[in-house]
């Protein structure tokens, strides 16, 4: 078999049997090679993915041959990311394979042809290029560290998807004029080598992707009405994930994490030590709640504890934040009027001006739909897209 062929059924296989190596502090050492990542935002969640496989048929239209479900690591990174890679034996080569999804409906396309490959192969300048068919890869130098730069791998998979689409060189039937909703697909880099002993092929597959600044969560999409509230959230630093490359928007949120959201918007402060006998000083919270308390941002409870993990009604986050304002000096206008909605009886009396300034300045998710809800606890989502529009409408940070 020439060195530029390879079998489909083997890239699966080694996909849901190779171990994919994450790369965060020193390099992922193999008999035969080694890849690093190095980027100002990084993390390495494990996903189950679809993968459809797709060979041409007799009049040269990619059609689905087969289809796969398997188990990977995702390698994501901010766009400052550099990839580095370094054969430690001779013989090794690199291939990138670009898995897409056009039609949007979850599940990526692979495309595999031997006799013309529409996947790309690396040279020791960190080129990525794709080969005639029988050719040799070329061959990294043993010791000598190549750079792939995410610029060149991004250049090269918006090529495949924009030759995967209507119009392009080898469109897919099932996604014809739908290639214009993907930016960047999910790109399979693996390192070859053939075992000198044994003549059996062996590859480490890496699966990378690439975001701006802000490794989106897997479970925020574009279409979701908190969508640029979350992006915004994570890259300020004010909201995390909650690991494997979540952000669980539906979560809901204690009166702790309303107060360290709060506290990291203030760049982190030091407060006075806390009175709370429910806020040891060993705990997460402890500063955050700490400096809250001595800017009366979040009261107590009448028996003197301050209930951390107490979850939050949207009421009280309004009243949380209307404090948080005061103390920031963004306006305090509340001239909102609460009776054209259909549960403002459901509004406490200690919340009456809050809301009605949170109204004022539309800063309540869903309350155009005629209801303020609030007595429903906040969800991590929500939350998000208030410190949103308090930064858009009211200038606050």
């Amino acid at each position: 078999m020439k060195r530029c062929k390879r079998r489909t059924a083997g890239i699966l296989a080694c996909a849901v049997l190779t171990t994919v190596l994450s790369l965060f502090s020193a390099a992922a050492q193999t008999p035969f090679g080694e890849f690093r990542l190095d980027a100002s935002g990084i993390d390495k969640p494990s996903r189950e993915i679809s993968v459809d496989i797709y060979q041409r048929d007799e009049a040269g239209k990619f059609q689905v041959s087969g289809a796969s479900q398997y188990t990977c690591t995702f390698n994501r990174a901010t766009g400052d990311a550099s990839f580095f890679i370094q054969a430690n034996t001779e013989g090794v080569w690199v291939s990138v394979d670009y898995l897409t999804d056009l039609n949007g409906d979850g599940t990526y396309e692979l495309l595999d042809d031997p006799d013309a490959p529409v996947w790309d192969v690396m040279d020791s300048q960190g080129r990525l290029f794709r080969p005639k068919a029988g050719d040799a890869a070329p061959t990294l130098t043993p010791g000598q560290p190549c750079l792939l730069t995410p610029d060149t791998l991004l250049a090269r998979s918006q090529q495949a998807v924009q030759e995967r689409g209507a119009g392009g060189s080898h469109a897919l039937d099932a996604a014809q004029g739908t290639a214009a909703g993907q930016e960047f697909p999910l790109c399979m880099l693996k390192l070859h080598h053939t075992d000198p002993a044994t003549g059996e092929d062996e590859a480490l597959v890496f699966y990378l992707q690439i975001y701006d600044s802000v490794l989106v969560p897997f479970d925020v999409s574009p279409a979701d009405p908190y969508y640029d509230a979350v992006n915004y959230v994570l890259s300020k630093g004010y909201f995390s994930g909650v690991g494997n490359g979540l952000f669980s928007p539906e979560g809901q949120l204690a009166r702790a994490h309303l107060a360290q959201v709060l506290w990291t918007m203030a760049g982190s402060p030091t407060g006075a030590a806390s009175r709370f006998p429910d806020v040891p000083d060993s705990e997460w919270f402890y500063s955050p709640v700490s400096w809250c308390q001595q800017k009366e941002l979040i009261l107590g409870y009448a028996s003197g504890d301050f209930g951390p993990m107490d979850f939050l009604s949207r009421e009280q986050m309004v009243v949380i934040l209307y404090r948080y304002a005061k103390t920031n000096g963004a306006s305090l206008t509340a001239s909102g009027d609460l009776s054209r909605f259909s549960d403002a009886d459901k509004v406490s009396s200690w919340a009456q001006e809050e809301m009605r300034w949170a109204v004022s300045h539309n800063l309540l998710p869903n309350a155009g739909g005629g209801t303020l809800a609030p007595q429903e606890l906040v969800t991590r989502g929500e939350l998000a897209s208030v410190i949103y529009a308090c930064v858009q409408n009211l200038g606050l940070r």
